[in-house]
């Protein structure tokens, strides 16, 4: 069962503010509390920031380094911006669609997997 942003945040909290105290004995006992719950915070903040990232690449800054998968790519120069499944040539460096068409996506992902996930 996946764990709420809340019980992760708690437990980075209390393993950051458990090394702070026991190894680098900084944390007393007035502080404790309070970098526990800025620990939490902060976790959750960056948490929250992760979460609004686009999982799209571009292709101007990194290209797929095995052509061995297939990748969603987006064209955005299109209007409506158009989307599809292509795959990569590494030899050529060209993404290659249906019917082996040539494509110029300005973005691109790996296909998530669909097998499940032993955190849920």
């Amino acid at each position: 069962m996946k764990q709420s942003i809340v019980e992760v945040a708690y437990d980075y909290a209390t393993e950051k503010t458990k090394f702070r105290k026991d190894v680098l004995k900084e944390v007393d006992a007035d502080n404790y509390v309070s970098r526990h719950s800025d620990s939490m915070e902060d976790f959750q903040c960056g948490a929250d920031w992760q979460a609004k990232q686009s999982p799209w690449i571009n292709v101007n800054e990194r290209l797929p380094d095995n052509d061995d998968d297939l990748y969603f790519v987006l064209d955005t120069k299109l209007e409506p911006p158009a989307c599809g499944v292509c795959d990569f040539d590494l030899n050529m460096h060209k993404w290659v669609g249906a019917g082996g068409i040539i494509v110029y996506p300005t973005h691109w992902m790996p296909i998530p997997s669909l097998e499940s996930n032993d955190n849920e």
